[in-house]
């Protein structure tokens, strides 16, 4: 919101000191109301070194249940998208700078719904299915999703391929390195591993699949790189099932052969097993032990250096009681979600003991706990975003952001463009978290630094580090530090919403008005920035504070309120399908069309398709024309027969008791009257078990 100018010349850590109580008073009017949404998600939530950033709730989501997730960053344009099993399909977001999800549509279930869905992304398609019956394997090329814009709003989504056998599956692996998608917990071969080369993503091939060792819950496949020398370039699958961890060589997938397999102690249903980046040790969750023998939640540590022979080294116990569920690594972190429990975070030691040590977590059911199936179910660590989404199943999609790197008191003095000899001094505080692979490297990127300037430091312990350089900023470029420990990667953005420093934002629409998720550098006036962080839509141009709020179901003037003020369309139920609305139920005033609303009324029958005014005249006993009146034309040739199987039965008799009373849209006429009394029922009784000539 503003720019701050101070003299030329280099400016002393105290100097730099003395103007931040005055800086802060102006910028708290921006800062402030900038991070208010995130104070309230984290209200109500149990919460430690991980804040909310969005919470998208399961009316909006359009279902009554959420499961699996999945995610896919288009390294090509530079855009994350989530997609977000339901009950009734698959949600698909796009994330917005700062970590916000914008809703683009759903693609429905291809059979029924059904509680289970699991999504894999491999390259840039997605895999999805269900246990849905006669669901199969849907396949959607995610590259579609680049001509989608925020201003074309939620669309219905169409599969590109379907795989219909096996047609239910509980579990998916990606194994993206092979080319490859393994459905597990199928209908075929007994549940086991059932593998897909999806080379041509459009039209996978059923390669191979195992029935030996009975169902598969869950699994990783990975091509070994590990300690064991003689397995080492294989192919391999780790899965869980039947109490065991199974090792399996699927190099092969037409003759899949057992490498091991290792039981655990108080063993009841192995839900799903995760290796290590470093591939020397393995994570595995029982999803039942919990329940059945009220053990606190449990993951068993698995030492993989002898994969003939694996073996258990921990057993971990949290301090909870949850139900476990799915866990997955980032370098040395362990993301584990524990369904009552919350999204869960542990640093991972090995080969030191203790192996896991809880280092934070994010529970938003606080007044629920014990073992259970409600609660966390997946998470995708967004590397890209520096975030992590998490399906909650009766609540819907959370974002947060993991606190175990983060920058305190930036502060950036002076407006210095790159032709001013005299750089911009940097000054901030780097706060690592204890669980962090030690040391860990920190270099500036997306500045330009003074001519022997040293822009990366390293750290070997935790703590706050004071950074301090001298650069210029490169305009409309997000300064970033990048965090590189001995087995993973992070950034951080530095120019943060109460960080002090020329602000800017991207204008990206061009309406005069910044996105305040998505500050970059800038001295004076930056092309394509805006010193105002006050766009509640950066992606559409009729959207700013004080626009005139129009009718197009966007909140134009970034009042939290949609097209108040404005003369909207009445939009009517058509139940049908037959682009006539009900006369019966109310209609919805809305500015944007309503999924089964329009915007003509006047059906007689709003559940009989082949009943609407002007319809064709059918030979079925209704008014398909909705005129009043059965016309002769209209009438059956075998009067009574409403089920038209031939003859008058029961079923027909039950259809006109379910129609009596009816006055007009009626379906069980026996006249050219629309309406449905006792002179028909004395009709019908008269023809009762008359077969049709």
């Amino acid at each position: 919101m503003f720019d701050f100018h101070f003299p030329q010349g280099k400016a002393t850590l105290l100097q730099v000191e003395s103007r931040v109580l005055w800086m802060l008073s102006l910028w708290c009017v921006v800062s402030c109301a900038m991070a208010q949404g995130d104070v309230n998600l984290n209200q109500g939530v149990n919460a430690e070194l991980m804040d909310a950033v969005a919470f998208i709730p399961l009316t909006e989501m359009l279902a009554n249940k959420a499961n699996d997730i999945a995610y896919w960053h288009d390294a090509e344009e530079g855009e994350t998208y989530v997609l977000a099993g339901c009950d009734n399909g698959t949600a698909f977001y796009r994330m917005l700078p700062g970590g916000r999800p914008v809703y683009m549509g759903k693609l429905p279930t291809q059979s029924v719904s059904s509680l289970w869905r699991d999504i894999k992304v491999v390259k840039d398609h997605a895999y999805i299915v269900s246990e849905a019956p006669v669901h199969g394997m849907q396949v959607i090329d995610l590259a579609a999703f680049r001509n989608w814009h925020p201003l074309d709003g939620p669309v219905v989504w169409q599969a590109d391929t379907v795989v219909s056998a096996p047609s239910t599956a509980h579990n998916l692996i990606a194994f993206e390195q092979a080319n490859l998608i393994i459905q597990v917990g199928s209908t075929f071969g007994g549940g086991g591993a059932v593998v897909f080369d999806v080379s041509v993503p459009g039209a996978p091939q059923l390669l191979g699949a195992s029935s030996e060792w009975g169902a598969f819950h869950d699994g990783h496949a990975l091509i070994y790189e590990g300690l064991d020398a003689e397995h080492q370039g294989k192919s391999l699958l780790f899965a869980a099932g039947s109490g065991k961890l199974w090792i399996l060589d699927i190099s092969d997938p037409t003759d899949i052969s057992l490498v091991s397999s290792a039981t655990y102690p108080n063993a009841h249903f192995a839900h799903q097993v995760w290796v290590s980046d470093s591939q020397d040790h393995a994570f595995l969750g029982d999803e039942l032990d919990e329940t059945s023998e009220g053990l606190p939640t449990r993951t068993v540590v698995f030492d993989l250096s002898d994969l003939d022979a694996p073996s258990v080294v921990e057993v971990y116990e949290a301090e909870t009681m949850a139900s476990d569920h799915n866990q997955y690594t980032h370098g040395e972190w362990l993301f584990q979600s524990n369904y009552k429990a919350g999204l869960r975070m542990l640093s991972d030691a090995w080969p030191q003991f203790p192996v896991l040590t809880e280092r934070g977590h994010f529970d938003p059911l606080e007044s629920i706990n014990g073992a259970g199936f409600q609660g966390a179910w997946s998470h995708v660590v967004m590397e890209e975003e520096g975030l992590i989404a998490f399906t909650s199943i009766d609540q819907g999609l959370w974002v947060v952001r993991p606190r175990f790197a983060r920058l305190d008191n930036v502060s950036i003095t002076g407006c210095q463009a790159q032709t001013i000899p005299d750089p911009n001094l940097w000054s901030m505080s780097l706060v690592l978290e204890e669980g962090w692979a030690y040391p860990v490297t920190a270099e500036i990127e997306g500045v330009f630094l003074v001519e022997g300037e040293v822009g990366s430091w390293t750290l070997e312990e935790p703590g706050s580090t004071l950074l301090y350089f001298a650069a210029w900023g490169l305009p409309g470029v997000q300064p970033q530090l990048r965090l590189t420990s001995q087995r993973s990667t992070w950034s951080l953005n530095v120019l943060t919403s109460d960080a002090l420093w020329p602000a800017h934002y991207a204008d990206e629409d061009g309406d005069g008005f910044g996105n305040p998720n998505m500050p970059v550098w800038g001295c004076g006036d930056v092309p394509g920035t805006s010193t105002l962080p006050l766009d509640c839509q950066d992606w559409n141009a009729n959207t700013y504070p004080t626009a005139p709020e129009l009718c197009d179901g966007w909140n134009n003037d970034c009042d939290n309120e949609v097209d108040e003020g404005t003369q909207q369309l009445a939009w009517y139920l058509d139940a049908d399908g037959d682009g006539f609305g009900s006369t019966v139920v109310a209609p919805i005033n809305s500015c944007t069309p309503l999924n089964q609303r329009v915007l003509v009324y006047g059906d007689c029958n709003d559940y009989e398709a082949t009943m609407y005014p002007g319809g064709e005249i059918l030979p079925d006993g209704m008014d398909n024309n909705c005129d009043g009146i059965i016309a002769d034309e209209e009438l059956n040739p075998c009067m009574g027969d409403f089920d038209m199987d031939g003859g008058r039965t029961i079923n027909d008799m039950l259809h006109l008791l379910a129609s009596f009373g009816c006055q007009f849209g009626c379906t069980a006429s026996m006249n050219n009257v629309d309406g449905v009394g006792a002179e028909d029922l004395l009709s019908w009784l008269s023809v009762f078990g008359l077969a049709c000539e």
